[in-house]
Order: structure tokens, then C-alpha cells, then sequence
């Protein structure tokens, strides 16, 4: 019967026999010999590698952090946006690639709220899928099926619109982005051709932007061979029958948005990050009944040196994520709030909890869609969707906690636990209030964007998704070129985000025309590196890994130890911890090329260690402050300052200890450390 109603998987196979081909022929192509003329906008230079291998690298790095926050206290720009994750560098890159002179300030780092807390897919929504056909998720019998039929057009635009995204994302940063499969598993007959068609109706939504192979269906054996640890039997008795496997992108989302804010100022954004919004500055009076009151900058403080200055613009976008409200409220006092934050955790469990190249995902008893994915060697379970408020440090819950380990242990027969557990974050999802939304429902709420203009002109750019950063970001100027009309004729053309790529892309192909596992043999071959860092690097940073290797191999560790002695390198290809690929030359390059300034900017959002796994996090933390303090000249009392913030940190990413235990639980450092 299978074979009757799947026969088109056998065309699936061949078409996607056909693109391997393609890319078995495409990956054969070498390193070009010379670097190609007049090719200014992406510098590069041709390095000399051991054995004789000529290789080019990228070269360019971002102004200092310094020059830039001078441009911020000396010039006029006809754009600041306020935030730094992924939508509001999203903005100040469309902006600079439309001509326009735009700043762009952070209150603490790149990607530091939500965006480095998200499940890390680029996706299209599969609940959404879903919802647009059943009132009710996940239906029980047949009888459920029929009798909470639905259509919901507007469900499939979402959708529609999400898997436009998703295509750019996937094509915008090759390097880092990846199909990921993961498998539906299906208990009850009736499951099978009801989820088989809901797979291929996500195909034809994508149509030729689909840029991931194509759903299919696997049959139990398969199933079990791929997915090992897969209960054969459900919680009601019910027998594997076979798994619906569908595919969506995967990415390293704050590494993906230091590189949407390093394409930014490559393109000429002004950008600094842990540079607080004091207020915002205004010209004539908002209670005027002639209008003439305008939003005209900001007051912003350095958090680094605590001096304080004004940055001018002629139009501000509000792009701060569940915080909007705060900044509306500098413009308007009055204004109603629209931000709801949806807090959603995630674990990170072992990677042995996944197999390496497939993931699982399933509905939930209560209607929510569950994951379970392998990601930067480890695995991640999530997420939650409940209610929450605003703080600047959300932390799991044991309830949140305990229903993701319950979930994972409905479908995996090895058990996982809270011992099992390497870290746990919480993350606050920007949704839009829905004035028909029942109180408290989160699911109701809407995941798409929606832009509001308070009084002054504040344009505020608030909801979406991660998937959806670039539309947000081009909705919001386009809204913006509106409400400031004068910016139309500073801006040299319209929005080209959409057929951008971003820094590490080879986008001149001038280092390896796309083909970036030469990248990795380049590091493994010339830099003489273990396999998985040449890897992890690739992965990580594109043709910068490149960039990263020469610095390593040639510069010394310490500008302040360089100015008073002559050294070589010390740390070259060390690793941080035996267990990950992460390299001390990393915590250099961040401070050097990615405006790291604090070790939680290095620990959270440039290695990734605190998320990974917390107790390795913490054993490593003596390095990288001594390769920190090295290299930016810290005193001892600034030193301990940030080893206390990291502490504080990671306290925010360990297991909270069970209620009964709470009172008398030592300190995480303690906890970890016997």
C-alpha cells in the first residue's frame, strides 16, 4: 500500500540525485590562483600558505569601536535605529544599502536579548501549516480531523511569506546555514497520508524557493535506522508506523546576526554596541496642536567609559524587540503598550541525546510543537510558549523545565533528565498584542510584524520572527522613507537585501567561489587544524576563518605585551576546552574584528560556550579573562568585574534548583566546581 501512495519519493530521490551531482561537480573547483583586479569593495590578499599553497583570505575589518562612537558624537544621520538584534541590524543594513547615513546603538551586544535565544531554525512555520486546517492541535482520532476542519487563509500567507525568508536566509550566509531533517513520527494509520500530504503542500508553498530537499515519507525500519533512541510504541500502545521527515534551515543565530550587523558597517552603518538609550531627543512641543513635534535622536550612554552624548538623526526606528514599549513611551508617555514577551526555553542536552544529522519534531499533548535537533555538537530540546514579563534576564522555570524533559521522554526511549542537562535559557518572543487573543494565550497571539508610528515620528518595527528579519527590516525603512520624506532623495535606490549576501559569503568570489568546504581543507591542509575546528571555524565564520588563521599564525596574542616586548603567538590553534572545537585565537579575533568588549559577549555570543554547556563554560572562564585582560589592558578590579558577570550569566543559563531546595542551593561557582 506504501508503495502506491509514495511513489513520488522515488522522484524526490532523483531529483535530488541530480543536485548532488551538480554539487559533487561544482565542489572540484580549486582556489584561484591570483587575486582577480579592482575588486575594492571586498578586500583581499593572497597568502603564501605551508607546502607551497598560494591562498586567498579576506582582510577587511570593522572601525573600531572607538572611531565609530566619535561619527555617532560629531555627525547628523538621516536614520538611528535603536537595537541591535536581528531586526535592528537588519535595518541599519538595509538602510546603508539604499545610501542612507544611518547609526545604529545597542544597550548591551549584538544579538544579547532574544535573537540569541531562539531554536535556531529558519523556518516557515509548520504549527502555522497546521493551524490553517485544524482548530485544534494535535487531533486524537479521525473523527478530531473532520470534526475541527478549518481553512484559514491567512495562516497559509504566513506561511507563504515565512518560506519566501527562509530561501534568503538559507542563501544569504551558505556557510553557516544547512538543511536540517527532522522526523515527524507517526503512531496511527490514519497520521500517515494526512501528514504525508500536509509535507508536500510545505513544498508547494515553497515552490521554487524551496532551497531544501523535499518531504518524504520513511517507513518504520528507516525510521529506527535513522533515529535509533525513537520509541517504537506511543504512550497509548500504538505502533510506529513510519515517519513524515521534512526538512527546514538551521543557522548559529548570534553569529548570524554579528555578521548582518558586520555587512551593515561594511556597507557604511555607524554601529556600537553597549550603548544605552537615555532619551530621545525631540524639536517643538508634543502637545502643540500644530504638529511640528519630531523625534530628531537620542541622548545614549557608553556603558564602556559611562560618557554620555547626543546622536542626531531625522528619523528614528524603534527596533528593541519585546522592550519597544520602553522607547515609545520616551516619545509618547501615553501611548499604549503592544508587546506581549512570549518566554520560551531551551535545553541543551548531550549530543549523543540526537543523531548528528537528524532531528525530531512533534505535537505536543497541549497543542505546541516540540524539537529536538542536533546543533554545534550538542543537542537542543524546545521550546515553551507561555505568558511572561519583560527582564533583561529571563531564566527557565522548573515547570518549563520538567515539560520539556516530559516531552522528550513521551518519544525517546532513553531517558533524559535533569542530570542530562549541559544549560537551559530562556528567551522572550516579541509578540504582537491581538485585541481578540483570549487573556493569557500566547498561541493566539500574532507572530507576524506590524509597524507603529507614535507621536514624533517614532517608527517602531516590532513582532516577527527570526526567519523574517529582512521583510521587517525593509517594511520598517520603506515605512520610514514615509513618515520623513526628505530621506527619499538622500537614499540612492530602493530595498536590495533580497539578493544580498552577507560577510563571510565569498560574495565577489574572490576566495573560493561559493565552494567553502575548500575553506576547511585550506585550514586542515595549510593551518595543519584537527578536522572539527577547521570545521566549526567554516561553519562559523565562512572565508574569515581564513582571516582568523593568518591573525592566529602571525600576530601576537597581546597588543599590550606587543607594545613593551617582542613576542610571537602563543596560542595558535589551542582549544578552549579538549571537549569543544571553539580556539583561544577566537576570544582575540572577537575583540579585534567583532567589537567583543565584555567575556560574556565573548562566552554567549561568540563562542557559544555559556549555551552549550555551562560547567565547560566555567572551567574555560580563567582563559579567555586572561586572554581578555591581555589584549584590552584590564586592570585587576575590571578584571573581577566581569568574571562576576559571566558568573551571573551563567547562573541565568544553569538548572534552577527544585523549590524544596532553593533556599539552601550554594552558588552555581560552588555547584560546579566539585
Amino acid at each position: 500500500m506504501f508503495k502506491k501512495i509514495f511513489t513520488p519519493v522515488g522522484k524526490a530521490a532523483t531529483f535530488m540525485a541530480v543536485g548532488a551531482g551538480g554539487y559533487w561537480w561544482f565542489s572540484q573547483r580549486e582556489f584561484i590562483d591570483e587575486v582577480p583586479r579592482g575588486e575594492e569593495r571586498y578586500p583581499v590578499q593572497q597568502i603564501s600558505a605551508k607546502r607551497g599553497v598560494q591562498i586567498v583570505a579576506p582582510t577587511w575589518s570593522p572601525p573600531t569601536r572607538e572611531v565609530q562612537l566619535n561619527r555617532m558624537r560629531d555627525e547628523e544621520f538621516d536614520v538611528l535605529v535603536i537595537g541591535g538584534g536581528a531586526t535592528g541590524s537588519g535595518v541599519a543594513m538595509d538602510c546603508a544599502t539604499r545610501g542612507l547615513k544611518v547609526a545604529m546603538v545597542e544597550k548591551e551586544d549584538f544579538a544579547s536579548g532574544t535573537s540569541s535565544r531562539s531554536t535556531k531554525l529558519i523556518h516557515g512555520g509548520i504549527r502555522y501549516l497546521a493551524q490553517a486546517f485544524q482548530s485544534k492541535l494535535p487531533p486524537q482520532s479521525i473523527s478530531d480531523v473532520f470534526k475541527n476542519f478549518r481553512f484559514k487563509k491567512e495562516y497559509l500567507d504566513v506561511v507563504s511569506a515565512d518560506l519566501d525568508e527562509r530561501a534568503y536566509m538559507i542563501q544569504s550566509a551558505p556557510f553557516m546555514t544547512k538543511p536540517v531533517p527532522m522526523m515527524i513520527p507517526l503512531y496511527r494509520w490514519w497520521e500517515v497520508p494526512m501528514m504525508y500530504v500536509m509535507g508536500s503542500l510545505y513544498d508547494f508553498i515553497a515552490g521554487r524557493r524551496r532551497t531544501v530537499p523535499p518531504s518524504h515519507f520513511i517507513p518504520r525500519s528507516e525510521a529506527l535506522y535513522q533515529f535509533p533512541a525513537l520509541k517504537q510504541h506511543d504512550v497509548h500502545g500504538n505502533e510506529l508506523k513510519g515517519c513524515l521527515v521534512v526538512y527546514d534551515g538551521q543557522q548559529n543565530d548570534t553569529r548570524m546576526n554579528l555578521n548582518i550587523a558586520l555587512t551593515a558597517a561594511q556597507n557604511g552603518a555607524v554601529i556600537a554596541n553597549h550603548t544605552e538609550v537615555l532619551s530621545l531627543l525631540s524639536s517643538g512641543d508634543r502637545e502643540a496642536e500644530n504638529g511640528d513635534y519630531k523625534i530628531t535622536g537620542a541622548r545614549v550612554k557608553d556603558t564602556v567609559t559611562n560618557a554620555e552624548f547626543n546622536v542626531r538623526a531625522k528619523q528614528v526606528i524603534n527596533a528593541c524587540g519585546v522592550f519597544s514599549d520602553s522607547i515609545r513611551r520616551m516619545a509618547d508617555p501615553a501611548v499604549a503598550d503592544i508587546m506581549v514577551p512570549g518566554p520560551g526555553t531551551h535545553l541543551t542536552l548531550p549530543d549523543y541525546t540526537s543523531p548528528a544529522s537528524m532531528g525530531l519534531v512533534w505535537f505536543t499533548t497541549d497543542g505546541r510543537v516540540l524539537y529536538l535537533l542536533p546543533w554545534e555538537g550538542a543537542t537542543i530540546a524546545g521550546t515553551t510558549d507561555a505568558p511572561g514579563e519583560v527582564t533583561f534576564e529571563p531564566k527557565p522555570t522548573d515547570q518549563e523545565i520538567n515539560f520539556i524533559l516530559s516531552e522528550c521522554n513521551r518519544v525517546l526511549r532513553d531517558k533524559v533528565s535533569r542530570e542530562t542537562v549541559r544549560a537551559a535559557w530562556t528567551g522572550l518572543r516579541p509578540l504582537v498584542r491581538d485585541p481578540n487573543a483570549a487573556p493569557g494565550d500566547t498561541k493566539a497571539l500574532s507572530r507576524d510584524h506590524v509597524i507603529d508610528v507614535t507621536a514624533g515620528g517614532l517608527v517602531t518595527i516590532a513582532g516577527g520572527k527570526w526567519t523574517t528579519y529582512r521583510k521587517m527590516a525593509q517594511d520598517a525603512v520603506d515605512r520610514a522613507l514615509q513618515v520623513s520624506p526628505e530621506l527619499r532623495t538622500a537614499a540612492t535606490g530602493g530595498c536590495v537585501t533580497s539578493s544580498m549576501k552577507l560577510i563571510g559569503a565569498d560574495r565577489g568570489n574572490l576566495v573560493c567561489h561559493q565552494n567553502f568546504n575548500k575553506v576547511a581543507i585550506a585550514l586542515r591542509e595549510s593551518y595543519e587544524m584537527d578536522k572539527d575546528i577547521a570545521e566549526h571555524l567554516c561553519h562559523n565564520y565562512g572565508t574569515r576563518a581564513l582571516q582568523l588563521a593568518e591573525m592566529a599564525t602571525r600576530e601576537p596574542v597581546g597588543r599590550v605585551r606587543a607594545q613593551s616586548a617582542t613576542c610571537e603567538s602563543t596560542f595558535f590553534w589551542k582549544r578552549l576546552s579538549p571537549q569543544h572545537p571553539q580556539l583561544q585565537a577566537e576570544v582575540i579575533f572577537a575583540i579585534r574584528h567583532e567589537y567583543a568588549e565584555t567575556a560574556v559577549d565573548v562566552m554567549a555570543r561568540r563562542t557559544r560556550l555559556g549555551f552549550l554547556d555551562v560547567k565547560v563554560a566555567l572551567q574555560v572562564l580563567p582563559r579567555v579573562l586572561d586572554l581578555m585582560q591581555e589584549e584590552l589592558g584590564w586592570s585587576s578590579e575590571r578584571r573581577t568585574q566581569e568574571e562576576a558577570s559571566v558568573i551571573r550569566f551563567l547562573n541565568s543559563m544553569y538548572l534552577p534548583e527544585k523549590q524544596s531546595d532553593s533556599a539552601t542551593a550554594p552558588p552555581l561557582k560552588d555547584r560546579l566546581l566539585y
